[in-house]
């Protein structure tokens, strides 16, 4: 009989373990689900936020991307200006050259 109020005692134990491990694991679940609960609250919360500065981002995006479409035009509109002048310099330079061949008082010297 010694030997089955052991058993019992050691199936008791088993059983109060078991409890107990069962026990720490339905908190231990639960303070898992508190803490879900609390981010997932949090995150909600910030939330618009993260939006309106989303919101913000893309609008500084545009502009930008509109800002480089205009110096990209206005990149244009110089080189092509650029252009002109080279083309009027150029022009006035030969007609003074002609102007110089043409005058007899001009100094006479050697284009380079």
């Amino acid at each position: 009989m010694d030997t089955w109020i052991w058993i019992l005692i050691a199936v008791v134990a088993l059983v109060i373990i078991a409890a107990v491990v069962v026990m720490a694991l339905k908190k231990k679940r639960e303070v898992g689900r508190e803490r879900a609960v609390a981010i997932r609250t949090e995150a909600a919360q910030h939330d618009p936020e993260l939006r309106k500065r989303e919101a913000e981002a893309q609008t500084a995006a545009a502009e930008a991307e509109r800002m480089r479409a205009e110096a990209d035009q206005l990149e244009m509109i110089a080189q092509e200006q650029h252009e002109e002048v080279a083309d009027d310099r150029s022009t006035m330079d030969e007609r003074l050259r002609e102007a110089d061949r043409l005058d007899p008082d001009a100094p006479k010297h050697r284009d380079a």
